[in-house]
């Protein structure tokens, strides 16, 4: 019998690190950790936007991205609080890398904020991500800007919003 082994970017730290510094390289003066994991799972599923709560003005961008309804795309997908809660391990492994390879600051960190020191991020990578950010101007202005911009708390913040558990995870 052969084995057969399956990828997906869900499960691995390396791309959870590429997509953490997408989003903060458009947002340099940092994301508190629970907002970045938010958009790190939009980013990863866009089409979990769909189930979102969103503000009509936010609503009204969302809809120009044209995504992909999830029915249209998976054949069955948890639910957004089913898929924050699997992702939660490879998000804490990618911000431990980040910390310790120089590429988050140490301060900003302890006090749950991260935030990327531009200088030590390779060349390379950072070709990498502009060119991906590029390609996806507009999800990334949605992401970071229009959606990142929602309050986290409360009846009307991003948590509840987003339908996930509203005690965060530690690291």
């Amino acid at each position: 019998m052969t084995e057969l082994r399956i990828w997906h970017s869900s499960r691995d730290p390396y791309h959870c690190v590429f997509r953490m510094i997408r989003l903060l390289k458009v947002k340099s003066e940092g994301l508190s950790l629970e907002r970045l994991r938010i958009l790190d799972m939009f980013l990863l599923y866009p089409s979990l936007l769909h189930r979102l709560s969103l503000p009509t003005d936010i609503k009204a961008s969302f809809r120009e991205l044209k995504i992909e309804h999830p029915k249209t795309t998976f054949v069955r997908l948890p639910s957004n609080a089913s898929v924050w809660q699997d992702l939660q391990v490879y998000q804490s492994a990618s911000l431990k890398q980040l910390v310790g390879r120089g590429l988050l600051h140490q301060s900003d960190f302890q006090e749950r904020i991260a935030r990327l020191v531009q200088a030590n991020l390779p060349e390379g990578l950072a070709s990498r991500i502009d060119e991906e950010n590029n390609n996806d101007q507009h999800l990334m202005t949605l992401l970071v800007d229009e959606i990142g911009s929602i309050s986290m708390t409360g009846s009307s913040g991003l948590i509840r919003r987003a339908g996930i558990p509203a005690r965060g995870p530690v690291l």
